[in-house]
């Protein structure tokens, strides 16, 4: 059960759960209070849930109620993953059965009464949350070496493991330990290594996120209309034999039915898909920060509008790189464009879900003029594919670049980890893997925090005791 949820539960039920992890670093009391309705023991790999019968537990008293029949401990990887993930089939026997519940049934008035049906699935959600929270911490000790109690946000948690892989070397020595030796990591600092700095110029940094390009798009070849969902939504309401509305419904319940699905496959198969496409691509973040060249953040100066005509003429003919600058251009896409590299920022007026008129900027990939602030990559990529760059107004431009990427050979070790831990079928590391390097790219080019905020008390007790 995540924090949010469980902060939903307390103020819809008046209840009071909470998370108590007496080895975390910032959080050590010598007992659990007695206002913790449920108290979730966490200690190295072991991890329970325990009522707290109206009396305080103590850390002795919680470890006495250890029974392996009814709570779980995580000594074993596969016991791990498979609770992190909550498929039933790999479950614990006494947790298969647990169904999830609808929240909404439960109110003020009723919700004690019916502790017998949501008991069990709080168990099993914590559970679930447990195993992830271990299995998280693990791979992250092993990849970067870094406790997950340490870090806050996962961008802070791969900066400081891409900062100490970059700037140490890691190598296992012996020492002592109590009357016998073990192996532990040492780190050495490296030598002559390229130093990696950022830019504190606000203006610069807003025209670097300005390069920035993610999120969802959407194709606008060619706009038209189509009732393949509603033939779609026939065939799984059929299978399913239910009156659900909406594609996303439908879709879950058919992934959890459990009847044979040959047959709306082929029903599937037999509707014409000629008009619908779908364009995805993996590793993209990752590999934006591996690309050869990357620039040096203190070689930066300022665009002159005289170089205009050379870079104009330098990136029609692909022979700007490997200089490297973020630039504000014109350009323009051939009007038979199939697939456009980079997708365009229009201000435009569209109908909303509700049927409303909005203005606002979409994300689009489209045909004919654009403008934007791109990277000289992906300028490069646009006249590679068939466009042409018309007119470059201001920018940055980088005199010197990195003689290989700072990021290279950290993203190379993810990458090579996730591919491992996926065949292996360790998901839980797999996607750790894949967070890692996606938040990395996140740090890099994180917005600016330029507000903050002050507590202020409400009551004149207060008032009073902070003034003395």
């Amino acid at each position: 059960m995540t924090s949010a949820r469980i902060c939903e539960f307390n103020k819809k039920f008046n209840t009071n759960f909470q998370i108590y992890m007496p080895e975390h670093r910032h959080f050590q009391p010598k007992k659990v209070l007695e206002e913790f309705d449920w108290v979730f023991y966490l200690h190295k790999e072991h991890f329970c849930l325990i009522r707290r019968n109206n009396k305080a537990l103590g850390i002795k008293e919680i470890e006495d109620n250890y029974d392996e029949n009814v709570w779980r401990t995580c000594g074993d990887d596969s016991a791990v993953t498979s609770a992190a993930w909550g498929k039933s089939s790999n479950l614990p026997m006494n947790l298969r059965k647990i169904e999830d519940v609808n929240i909404a049934k439960y109110t003020k008035d009723n919700w004690e009464s019916l502790g017998p049906e949501w008991e069990p699935y709080a168990k099993r959600d914590t559970l679930c949350l447990g195993a992830c929270l271990i299995k998280y911490n693990q791979a992250m000790k092993k990849t970067v070496f870094q406790n997950v109690s340490n870090n806050l946000t996962a961008p802070s948690l791969s900066l400081k493991g891409w900062y100490y892989l970059y700037h140490y070397d890691k190598e296992m020595v012996e020492e002592e330990w109590y009357e016998s030796t073990r192996m532990v990591p040492k780190h050495t600092e490296k030598q002559n290594v390229e130093k990696v700095y950022s830019h504190t110029h606000p203006f610069i940094r807003y025209s670097i996120r300005q390069s920035i390009k993610g999120g969802r798009v959407s194709a606008n070849r060619k706009s038209f209309e189509t009732n393949k969902i509603d033939e779609i939504c026939a065939i799984l309401k059929e299978y399913n034999e239910s009156n659900t509305e909406g594609i996303i419904d439908l879709f879950k319940e058919y992934s959890v039915n459990p009847k044979d699905k040959t047959e709306v496959h082929a029903k599937l198969k037999e509707l014409n898909y000629s008009k619908l496409m779908t364009f995805d691509a993996n590793g993209l973040y990752a590999s934006a920060m591996t690309e050869g060249e990357y620039p040096k953040a203190e070689s930066a100066r300022a665009f002159l509008p005289e170089e205009e005509k050379e870079f104009v003429k330098l990136f029609n003919k692909q022979k700007f790189r490997p200089r490297t600058a973020i630039l504000k251009v014109w350009f323009e896409y051939p009007k038979k464009m199939f697939f456009q590299p980079i997708p365009a920022k229009d201000k435009i007026t569209f109908t909303n879900r509700v049927g409303q008129k909005e203005t606002g900027t979409k994300i689009r990939f489209r045909n004919g003029f654009c403008h934007d602030v791109l990277t000289s990559i992906d300028i490069q990529e646009i006249v590679k594919s068939g466009g042409k760059i018309i007119k470059i107004l201001d920018g940055i431009v980088y005199e010197e670049n990195f003689k290989t990427p700072p990021y290279r050979d950290y993203i190379l070790i993810l990458k090579e980890l996730r591919n491992k831990y996926k065949k292996e079928g360790d998901m839980v590391a797999s996607n750790c893997m894949k967070l890692l390097g996606n938040s990395l790219y996140g740090k890099s080019i994180q917005k600016d925090i330029n507000t903050s905020r002050h507590l202020k008390p409400t009551s004149i007790h207060t008032s009073k005791a902070m003034k003395k």
